[in-house]
């Protein structure tokens, strides 16, 4: 969910309860089963309730973890994890069969925003390692990439200096016994893994990149590559196995936390170069292997330091404002009734998150919103199961954490006409909170919804038990639903609970995979399926909102 909370207001709402306990009585269960059922025209190969039935606890699971991984690192808009995270999604609709609806016959809708860019041709890094070797080059973008904010050119010999800390109220220091003056410094990003260590696993401002490089530079350094360490243990994914490594990327803006603690709102200047490396490429660098330095270090609680005399390093990095490419994802299930597959449910969600900040930290964005993005992919697979008369659209939206760009991109040039699209059911955190409640809002602007959730409740057992409806006003502007609103379309937000202190992991490096509900998500993602099957069957559209 955006964290823009612009234009709020505060109205109360209702709740629609369910019953206590399973036993209310298998006739009146049956009763109102076929209630629900009756108002909905089946076609002939509709299967409502396999698709149901489909929605898995481990498969969810599973597509939560992996979006949420170390590996995928917050899935900034953009970002590599972003881009990582758009790969897996688009496997999953191929192998659904679903419909591309993006450019060039693909699943992606581009759209750009404007950033300081890396003038590729000019960020250079060149070395040797002594008179007598040859010059080589690191590869950008698999080897290295800038630090943004840090500019300009260096050449000098290669020392390596551990994690580049210095501190005396932590009585550690990196730099004690060795000069940086006139020299590249090269040091690896974060604090080393021990927990007796500054303190311990939790990451301090001293690991901030720009602290260091600031530090660095009034010691003398001339310019500075950090080295990224990637995680401790790769992600272990059941049926999948472990993730690969994080791919090197440029990161174009960092993490800011909801708690407000040291986060810059854009990248800081430096007054030398600085740039990231891989650990292969900083072992090619500096001629052995600087993990087994990391791990020392580790062991120890103690610095090491390494200098490689008669080498020479050059560095050069530059920016220009552009352009950057991301995308939304678009998928289409055309329905089964001739008469009604021109007309679109939408059903979305966002997939980026926040990113990285700059000592390390990673916005997994497990809740927020990867069990949205998880549940919709759920869903995508019990649809082309259930075979709805509508034609529904899948959409997982990009940017929506600056400001529901990727909503608002679609809104602007859907690949359907506006008028075709009769409803909206977006899905923004789905795993906090009790485990038979769902919040909803949209009720006041389109009150039909009213009738559709009851029945929804009746359908399929999705075990929630309350729907609360219209709590939340405040937050009735910070999702993907909005940007339909606008543009005259029935939406529906469905979230996990309220108020937004109830979850004081929102937007934080502690929104985990391990944090989650997934017992919640699970049973939100059903009675979403409820809900989306009823308005993809009936006979008359949702009436527009008021």
């Amino acid at each position: 969910m955006s964290a823009d909370g612009a234009h709020r207001s505060r109205i109360g709402g209702t709740g629609i309860q369910g019953p206590k306990s399973v036993g209310t009585g298998l006739l009146a269960l049956l009763v109102a089963c076929g209630t629900a059922l009756s108002a909905v025209p089946p076609q002939e190969d509709a299967n409502p309730e396999g698709g149901f039935r489909s929605i898995e606890r481990e498969t969810l699971a599973a597509d939560v973890q992996v979006l949420a991984s170390p590996e995928f690192e917050g899935r900034d808009s953009p970002s590599v994890g972003l881009e990582r995270a758009a790969q897996r999604i688009e496997q999953r609709l191929k192998k659904l069969g679903l419909e591309p609806l993006g450019a060039n016959g693909g699943y992606r809708q581009p759209f750009t925003r404007t950033y300081a860019v890396p003038v590729q041709e000019a960020c250079q890094v060149e070395y040797r390692r002594s008179a007598d070797d040859p010059v080589d080059l690191l590869e950008y973008g698999e080897e290295f990439v800038p630090l943004a904010g840090c500019e300009g050119e260096a050449q000098g010999e290669l020392v390596f200096v551990g994690f580049g800390i210095t501190s005396s109220k932590e009585r550690y220091d990196d730099l004690r016994g060795v000069s940086v003056r006139g020299k590249v410094v090269l040091a690896y990003e974060g604090e080393p893994r021990n927990r007796k260590v500054l303190e311990g696993e939790a990451l301090t401002p001293i690991a901030d990149l720009y602290r260091k490089a600031r530090l660095l530079d009034e010691a003398g350094a001339v310019g500075v590559i950090f080295i990224r360490r990637p995680p401790e243990e790769a992600t272990k994914v059941k049926g999948e196995g472990s993730l690969e490594p994080p791919a090197l990327g440029f990161r174009y803006t960092w993490a800011r936390w909801n708690d407000g603690r040291g986060m810059p709102a854009q990248p800081r200047e430096q007054a030398i170069p600085v740039v990231e490396v891989s650990e292969a490429a900083a072992s090619e660098l500096l001629g052995e292997d600087v993990a087994k330095l990391a791990r020392k270090i580790d062991r120890a609680g103690k610095p090491v330091h390494a200098e490689l005399e008669g080498s020479t390093v050059f560095l050069a990095t530059r920016f220009e404002r552009d352009e950057v490419s991301m995308a939304n994802l678009v998928a289409k299930l055309p329905g089964s009734d001739p008469a009604l597959r021109e007309e679109y449910v939408v059903l979305g969600a966002h997939y980026d998150h926040i990113g990285v900040d700059p000592w390390g930290r990673i916005g997994y964005g497990a809740d927020d919103n990867a069990s949205g993005s998880a549940a919709l992919l759920e869903l995508a697979e019990a649809m082309t199961i259930a075979k709805p008369r509508r034609s529904v659209l899948f959409l997982w939206f990009a940017a929506e954490e600056d400001g529901l760009i990727g909503s608002r991109r679609f809104c602007d040039d859907p690949p359907v006409p506006r008028s075709s699209l009769v409803a909206m059911f977006n899905m923004d955190m789905l795993g906090r909170g009790e485990e038979d409640e769902v919040f909803v809002l949209g009720l006041q602007e389109n009150p039909g919804f009213k009738e559709t959730l009851k029945r929804a409740r009746k359908l399929f057992p999705s075990k929630v038990r309350k729907v609360e409806l219209d709590k939340g006003r405040d937050l009735w502007r910070r999702s993907d639903h909005y940007s339909f609103h606008k543009i005259g379309v029935p939406v529906l937000f469905f979230f996990e609970n309220y108020p937004e202190s109830k979850n004081p992991d929102y937007h934080t490096y502690r929104d985990t995979f391990e944090s989650l509900n997934l017992e919640k998500v699970w049973r939100s993602t059903r009675f979403l399926f409820n809900v989306a099957w009823i308005t993809a069957n009936d006979d008359e559209r949702p009436a527009p909102p008021r």
